[in-house]
């Protein structure tokens, strides 16, 4: 929980208070949303995370909505 915690801070720049409170929706309900932006912003900070999560052995998925 705590990779997941630090993304959020760092790649969505929320807070940690925030960022405790998106992942336990996470975990609770196995999904969240975590922020809202442009198309190719989402797509790019999306592309951030995976990497992230990745690199450090994660499954973390991302998926990107359109704001309806």
């Amino acid at each position: 929980m705590e990779f997941v915690i630090e993304s959020l801070m760092s790649i969505f720049n929320h807070d940690r208070i925030t960022a405790i409170e998106i992942t336990e929706k996470i975990h609770t309900e196995g999904s969240a949303v975590v922020v809202v932006l442009p198309y190719e912003m989402a797509e790019q900070r999306g592309i951030e995370a995976t990497q992230l999560a990745r690199k450090n052995g994660f499954p973390l998925q991302i998926r990107l909505e359109v704001d309806s």
